[in-house]
């Protein structure tokens, strides 16, 4: 169906994918593991489009329903681009044990719950400007609409005649033969 809150579920799936990716090539290049290039980005982007795509196929929800599926999107694809880098050796060396682990890891949730209320603020407010620019749309077209032409009806009328000298009356019979 075509509706507002479907094309709000599409953009937010294309926005939890492309801030995902840009996250965690951003944190990936700030804890000094540099900015990934080549097959691990490709891959890294490819883990945050298919959150993105899976986010975006959850049908609205109410408000807190809807952040909590794109805060756990966001990190989830973060956790699982990291993977990916620390996978192809694109590392800066950090682990969950130590220091700069938990520093990063709180980096990462603390930007996903940021990045969620802005999405989720922007679906929402998307639909609603949406839905009250298709009822505007109704009213403008309404009064925008050139009157319809008047359509005259064509009566043909026949009305019997007398037969005149020219003979050129209505072709019927006498009124004495037809009556007597």
């Amino acid at each position: 169906m075509d509706t507002p809150r479907a094309h709000a579920r599409f953009l937010r799936g294309a926005a939890v994918g492309v801030s995902s990716a840009a996250m965690t090539a951003g944190a990936h290049a700030a804890v000094g593991g540099g900015i990934p290039h080549g097959p691990a980005l490709v891959a890294a982007v490819l883990v945050c489009v298919v959150a993105g795509a899976l986010v975006s196929g959850i049908p609205g929800q109410g408000g807190r329903g809807r952040f909590a599926a794109i805060v756990a999107a966001l990190c989830a694809a973060q956790l699982c681009g990291h993977l990916v880098l620390v996978v192809t050796g694109h590392h800066a060396g950090h682990h969950p044990g130590s220091a700069g682990g938990w520093g990063m890891a709180a980096a990462h949730l603390g930007a996903a719950l940021v990045l969620g209320a802005g999405i989720a603020a922007a679906e929402y407010l998307y639909t609603v400007c949406v839905s009250v620019l298709c009822w505007l749309r109704l009213f403008a077209l309404r009064s925008l609409r050139a009157p319809s032409p008047v359509v005259r009806p064509i009566i043909d009328v026949v009305l019997r005649q007398p037969v005149s000298v020219t003979g050129w009356g209505m072709r019927a019979p006498p009124a004495r033969v037809a009556t007597g």
